[in-house]
């Protein structure tokens, strides 16, 4: 299935879309090119390019889209399991914190396809600027 905005970024081992569930627009699954269901199983070379992909996408929420801090979490709980780490923006504009903040984002449901479109292409652009 296509996700909103499309690939906003991948490595030999990772691939960055726009997430379709309940974290606000510009919130990013990042997830494993080959089928992993946990952390552990990781090979080396995925696990190596991991941290420093996640510190791309999140300094790009936080720099390119001007979130006041970038979440992450992980989800492996329903079919097909596959390891989906969510990287989501927390603004300068949201009251809540933390967990009050997800409670708050699960009841809206998730972004507008055009928000999610318009914070990829936002996220893209940022990337490619960057060395």
């Amino acid at each position: 299935m296509p996700l909103p905005g499309g690939v906003i970024e991948e490595t030999s081992a990772w691939r960055a879309e726009h997430c379709i569930g309940s974290f606000g627009a510009g919130a990013v699954v990042v997830k494993t090119k080959e089928h992993r269901e946990s952390l552990w199983q990781l090979e080396p070379a995925e696990a190596a390019e991991l941290g420093p992909f996640l510190a791309r996408i999140s300094g790009a929420i936080v720099d390119g889209l001007g979130a006041e801090r970038a979440y992450l979490t992980m989800w492996v709980d329903k079919p097909p399991l596959h390891v989906h780490l969510v990287l989501y923006p927390r603004w300068p504009t949201d009251r809540k914190r933390g967990w009050d903040l997800d409670v708050e984002r699960w009841a809206a449901g998730p972004p507008l396809q055009g928000e999610a479109e318009a914070a990829a292409e936002g996220l893209r652009a940022y990337l490619a600027a960057q060395p």
